[in-house]
């Protein structure tokens, strides 16, 4: 792919990197009405569904799951308390997902991202975040290591983000580098690169900390990427859940939708794309003109081809890893960390295998707008007496597999010890709780999230991006796996956006991988 010569003399920019294209009827090259079938409903399949189809584009969801949604998937309680098992937050700077939501009028708050009032309880002791001083004599720290390991972890990242000259921030977000900075990073572990320069224990302190610590397989260019999008940026939670969102692209899909429906062939006919898909009563196929693939490759890669896919592409859709994640939440008949510890929104952070923990954030307001230290009190002190939900615990790679391994109730056992390690009178509260571990989701295609190991970015961002067949393309792909900016909704509903103007254009528009099409 090359890039814009706008982009590659300008000064990098997200609003131009992650915006939205807007309204696609400029892309709509042909008069004809083209029947799309589109595999997965979750948040690309539903954007490209809708997209197309606001444009008089007959359209077919083909869901696996009784659900739409895929890996946004926010559980609601009886009494209508809800908290979210998948997708968490929106950073202000993912201007696609955003675009949908105004789109929408679905209304959304501030997500507290940090709370200095939130605690670390690391090698058994527990301190409030803001008084991270009181840890430095469980650890043998260098005299540059006895800061914030927040503050030390966004620095180190920080200096390397600010070496990269713009061209190479925006080549950071293509499929190949000619920048050798770039090329070294993709070829070294996240977790090496922090090793190389701290001690042992100021590793240790920052990993657990940050969470950095668990990305050991994850190249240094996917973490700084992710580092890169996140850094700073204001973070947003839609009020209801996040499934506000896959409802309201459901509710504007009447009749578009198939559930149970599980895609085992897609077929190159002289017409088209032929989908063979099982479901609850008997196998179906239909020819269509077009396909949209928005399933993970987990799930892709138990999909036949007609004729195969080229070994290239194979070898990508078969190699991608992705990182398992557990989330379990409590269920509360009200808020302990409210009432006893003044904790309002933000999230605690542990080496024990829970992690960390995330406090609802919708009593939560700054005491002072624009104080350099954000000191967040109640918006309403009542509701801090009534139930609520949140994420008791989440658990990425080795702890969520060593989670998986356990029974339901050792699962509830074991979260319910380790969170009383931050808040002791936790369960004289909990009166339910729901455990969820991506591993265990196959039909959305299990794990979390993709991610890209050392040397992968090269070797496989272009190869899972390219349409099928290459001549004449009718397959296209989508989802959060291609967006280079891997784990995010914006990633997902970029590349749907690139998706359904390659459909739209009837020929391969590049400006799919990261462009203003994670």
């Amino acid at each position: 792919m090359q890039l814009p010569t706008l982009q590659k003399d300008s000064p990098f920019s997200f609003a131009a990197a992650y915006g939205h294209p807007g309204d696609l009827k400029h892309k709509d090259r042909t008069g004809s009405r083209k029947q799309v079938g589109i595999i997965g409903g979750g948040i690309a399949g539903l954007t490209s569904a809708y997209e197309l189809s606001l444009l008089g584009h007959e359209v077919t969801i083909l869901e696996a799951d009784d659900r739409l949604g895929g890996r946004i998937h926010t559980h609601y309680f009886s009494d209508g308390t809800y908290s979210e098992l998948g997708a968490l937050r929106i950073p202000a700077n993912h201007r696609c997902v955003l675009h949908y939501i105004e789109q929408f009028n679905l209304p959304k708050r501030p997500f507290v991202s940090y709370n200095p009032a939130g605690f670390y309880y690391l090698r058994g002791q527990k301190v409030r975040q803001e008084y991270f001083s009181e840890l430095k004599s469980s650890y043998n720290l260098a005299p540059t290591e006895c800061i914030d390991p927040g503050v030390l972890y966004d620095n180190l990242l920080k200096e390397l983000v600010d070496t990269l000259s713009d061209w190479e921030k925006w080549e950071m977000f293509s499929p190949t580098f000619t920048s050798s900075h770039l090329q070294q990073y993709d070829r070294m572990t996240f977790t090496q690169f922090f090793r190389d320069r701290l001690s042992a224990d100021g590793f240790e302190l920052v990993g657990h900390a940050t969470g950095m610590i668990h990305y050991d397989r994850v190249s240094l260019l996917g973490g700084l990427i992710d580092f890169f999008a996140w850094y700073r940026a204001e973070q947003y939670q839609l009020v209801g859940g996040m499934e506000t969102l896959v409802k309201a692209f459901g509710q504007r899909l009447p009749g578009k939708v198939q559930y149970n429906a599980k895609v085992n062939l897609i077929q190159m006919t002289d017409r088209g794309v032929r989908l063979r898909w099982d479901n609850l009563s008997s196998p179906k196929e239909q020819e269509f003109d077009y396909v949209i693939c928005t399933v993970p490759t987990t799930a892709l890669a138990r999909i036949e081809f007609d004729p195969p896919l080229p070994e290239d592409q194979m070898q990508a859709i078969r190699g991608l890893g992705y990182s398992n994640a557990a989330k379990t939440i409590f269920h509360c008949t009200a808020r302990p960390w409210e009432l006893d510890d003044n904790i309002y929104g933000g999230g605690s952070f542990t080496d024990l295998p829970m992690e960390k923990c995330w406090y609802p954030s919708d009593n939560a307001i700054l005491a002072e707008a624009g104080a350099e230290n954000p000191r967040w009190v109640a918006r309403d002190p009542e509701l801090s007496h009534q139930p609520t939900a949140f994420t008791a615990a989440y658990r990425w790679e080795s702890n969520a597999r060593h989670f998986l391994s356990l029974e339901e109730g050792k699962r509830t056992e074991e979260t319910l010890k380790e969170v009383k390690q931050l808040h002791g009178q936790i369960d004289k509260y909990v009166d339910d709780v729901v455990h969820c571990i991506w591993d265990e989701e196959a039909k959305p295609g299990s794990g979390a999230y993709a991610f890209f190991a050392p040397g992968e970015h090269e070797r496989y961002q272009g190869p899972l991006c390219q349409p099928y067949p290459l001549e004449k393309p009718r397959v296209f792909f989508a989802g959060e796996h291609l967006g280079i900016n891997h784990a995010s909704v914006q990633a997902a509903i970029q590349t749907a956006v690139a998706a359904v103007i390659e459909v739209l254009e009837g020929d391969i528009c590049w400006v799919s991988l990261g462009f203003g099409d994670k």
